[in-house]
This record gives C-alpha cells, structure tokens and sequence, in this order.
C-alpha cells in the first residue's frame, strides 16, 4: 500500500484540479476509464473535499486484516466511488457501506478503520512500500522463488502486462 497524496501534498482537491484533469483525460485516453460527471461536477467542482489517501489505504489495510480474500475487489470498488460516484473516501458511512458489500459488517470495520491500531498498520504498509521502491500507482511486481522485480510503474494494459510475466515465467 504505497499512498500517492501524503504528507506535503494532502490539500484541498481544488489545488490539483487542471493535474487531475490533465490526469483523468490521459487515463480515459489509454485505459478506457472515464471518471464520472459526480466526481467532475462534486468533490472537483466544489473543491473543499482534502485529498489525502491515507484514508482509503487504512481502508484497504483494514480488509486485508478482516477479510484478506476480499481486500481486491474491495480496493477495486474505492476508486470506482471516488472517482465514477464523486463520493468521499474518507466518510465512515461510504467505508462502512462498501465493507458491507463485500462481506463484512460495517460498524465493525469502521470501528476499526478509526482505530489507532489501523492507522499505525497503514503507516507501516507505506514505509514498506517505500522500502521496495514503490513510489506509483499502478505498480506491478512479479515475484518469482526469492526475486521480486517491478515490471510496471504507472499504466499497462493488461495484454502487454501479461506477455511481460508470461515472457518472465519462460526464462
């Protein structure tokens, strides 16, 4: 769990809009995915909303303790509600309501979420990450036996992504 706006760089979501503009125009260029009008129009326009991606990542640490067989898709539906819904990630009710769609009861998730403990487990998962070199999202590692190698920092499609291992895997 790397966190991309930390520290320094969490801010009111004005300050970064024309880069996330230019950001979700790209991302919709190579990738397909469209942000949706909710975000645009809400958090985006209204621009209060502080962005900051501890919350959502304690969200997905959080999963992983409780329900580790869930933590994908649950990471997966994050970004759909921020960026397609222009819901907050760090509301409780949103983190709750999404932990309860994958399985988990949500006040108790959220009671952890909040908790101290959760929020020093996230603070480890990021210097870990810092410490494997992981500094952009995406990024992709492969790991086979004891070597671990990063094949992708930023987009791949998922074509090109699998011929990179599958071309590892025949070595």
């Amino acid at each position: 769990m790397g966190g991309l706006v930390l520290g320094e760089r969490v801010r009111p979501i004005i300050y970064d809009r024309e880069y996330l503009v230019r950001g979700l125009a790209e991302v919709e260029r190579v990738a397909g995915v469209r942000a949706g009008a909710p975000f645009f129009e809400g958090l985006l326009a209204e621009g209060s909303y502080v962005s900051d991606s501890e919350p959502p990542c304690r969200a997905v640490v959080v999963m992983q303790e409780l329900a580790p067989e869930r933590a994908f898709a649950f990471a997966h539906a994050l970004p759909a509600a921020y960026y397609e819904e222009g819901r907050p990630l760090d509301d409780p009710a949103l983190i709750g309501e999404i932990a309860a769609t994958h399985g988990v009861d949500a006040e108790r998730f959220v009671a952890h979420w909040q908790s101290d403990e959760a929020r020093a487990a996230t603070q480890r998962a990021f210097m870990a990450a810092r410490a494997a070199g992981i500094v952009s999202y995406p990024t992709l590692r492969y790991r086979r036996a004891e070597r671990t190698i990063t094949l992708v920092k930023g987009f791949m499609a998922p074509e090109e992504a699998v011929q990179v291992v599958r071309g590892l895997r025949a070595n």
